[in-house]
């Protein structure tokens, strides 16, 4: 391979932009696109440093190597690097400054009718997209760092990666933040996604029509959604993190709709409004959707399935979940089917007639092992790790919350404890079971616990402790407070009328 070293001299880095950038061959300096023009197949351009303002094509396979931070700003105008030649490498340089014009879907990078594209320890800021690559197979996005600008709003920003079309290619150790959708893959097959970072975005991960795909080890946090997964099969999920994606009205660290054959395990579904939400997965007779060893803890809502959802729900760790398990009906899809929306998808909502269940189908327990819950309260006699009696969850306080919203103000409070543990010993109101695990587990499996400190969020305890002390005070002097008083008033609401899914007893 011949070797083209374009060093800049220590003084061209400082000269004025306009002869950095110059088009004249004969003031000495070139311009980047000017040493790309020149350069021949397979060879390999370093540039050290400097700020060039100009956009570039890559039309041949060459390496354009920055070192010390290169720049290329595309001031506003189109692609700023677009890459049409099967084998270009493009690394170590800071590329900014596409268009905004959103019909136009520009980028910091483009890549478009090429293969085996790396991609490599590039700064992408201030772009409409990120790296947009279009009918391409093998390529390698590695260790990026995308940001597409949090002042743009969300409703107009691009995706951090897209692609479309592409198969056979990687995607990892990028970090991202403050686009649509981080990583979002349409019609694109047999990709790796692993070891990446997505925040503060719109949906961290969006499959459309995304077949073959793997996802591992990513961490997928405070976005709107985790990932959205819809009418794509033959998944694999495993050894993520969805944590705290709660910032639209459902919040979910996973939604999956109409998908067949996808295997998810060893994920930490962690404080979403909604840990998982499923529909129409698995659709197709003989297909399956199988969810073992994850960890789903201190969400709102652990999991909330639709009836058409005949899951495989296997040794998993439910813990401190406020409801565990919901049935919902509705459109859950709705506002996620506008890809380009700033909406999140509907969560769904309980059927107001009373007619939201869950798929019989759906299994709970194979082989003697069910899944831990952590508010289960059977014993193992045998001590075979497995409870003698089968999980039947009936919070009254947990399957009322999710209908009275003023009673989040004693959450995880001793009026909670009293009434849980009051309705066990008078039995004058349940909540329905909605799921039969026949064989809980007494403890989590090995390998799956909350990390020590992960159940205190001193925020939300802060916040807590100042709403209650405001909201009793403002009533009444704590000296003079009748205990019972506020106990019989809400077991007085709980039962006041039957809502559907809940049964006096």
């Amino acid at each position: 391979m011949k070797l083209l070293l374009v060093l800049l001299l220590s003084g061209a880095a400082t000269l004025p932009l306009a002869r950095a950038a110059a088009q004249d061959g004969g003031s000495g300096v070139l311009s980047l696109q000017q040493r790309i023009d020149r350069a021949a197949p397979e060879d390999i351009i370093i540039v050290d440093g400097g700020v060039f303002r100009e956009s570039v094509v890559i039309n041949k396979p060459i390496s354009l190597v920055g070192r010390n931070a290169p720049v290329i700003d595309g001031g506003g105008q189109g692609d700023v690097v677009t890459i049409s030649a099967d084998d270009a490498v493009i690394s170590g340089f800071t590329i900014r400054g596409s268009s905004k014009n959103i019909s136009q879907e520009p980028a910091a990078i483009k890549v478009k009718d090429a293969k085996r594209v790396t991609i490599r320890a590039n700064v992408l800021q201030d772009a409409q997209f990120g790296v947009h690559i279009t009918n391409s197979s093998d390529d390698l996005v590695e260790n990026n760092t995308i940001d597409t600008g949090a002042q743009t709003p969300v409703e107009r920003r691009g995706h951090a990666v897209y692609f479309w079309e592409v198969s056979g290619s990687t995607l990892y150790g990028n970090t991202i933040r403050h686009a649509a959708d981080g990583i979002h893959l349409e019609y694109a097959e047999r990709n790796i996604i692993g070891k990446n970072t997505v925040a503060q975005s719109r949906y961290a991960l969006h499959f459309m029509y995304a077949h073959g795909n793997k996802v591992v080890g990513n961490t997928f946090r405070d976005n709107l959604a985790g990932a959205v997964l819809m009418y794509s099969n033959d998944l694999i999920l495993k050894d993520n993190e969805f944590s705290s994606n709660r910032r639209g009205a459902s919040g979910a660290g996973m939604l999956l709709k109409d998908n067949d054959n996808i295997w998810v395990e060893g994920n930490r579904i962690l404080r979403n409004k909604v840990g998982m939400t499923v529909d129409g997965t698995p659709q197709s007779v003989g297909s399956t959707a199988i969810f073992r060893r994850n960890l789903v803890a201190l969400n709102d809502t652990g999991i909330a399935l639709m009836s058409n959802a005949p899951i495989t729900f296997v040794e998993n760790a439910m813990i401190d979940n406020t409801v565990q398990v919901k049935a919902l009906s509705g459109d859950l899809a709705g506002s996620a089917l506008s890809d380009h929306s700033g909406a999140v998808p509907s969560a769904g909502t309980p059927s107001s007639s009373g007619q939201a269940h869950l798929s019989k189908a759906a299994v709970w327990a194979s082989a003697g092992r069910g899944n831990y819950w952590s508010d289960y309260r059977g014993f193992d006699a045998n001590g075979d790790g497995v409870g003698d009696q089968p999980y039947l969850p009936r919070p009254p306080f947990a399957g009322r919350l999710a209908n009275e919203d003023m009673l989040r103000l004693f959450q995880f409070t001793p009026a909670q404890q009293a009434i849980d543990a009051a309705t066990d010993m008078f039995p004058v109101y349940t909540y329905r079971a909605i799921i039969e695990d026949p064989d809980p587990l007494m403890g989590p499996p090995p390998g799956i616990a909350l990390s020590h400190g992960s159940g205190i969020n001193l925020r939300l305890l802060a916040a807590s402790v100042l709403l209650v002390t405001s909201s009793l005070a403002g009533v009444v002097h704590l000296a003079s407070v009748d205990v019972r008083r506020p106990l019989r008033r809400m077991l007085e609401a709980l039962g006041q009328r039957q809502h559907p899914g809940e049964a006096p007893t």
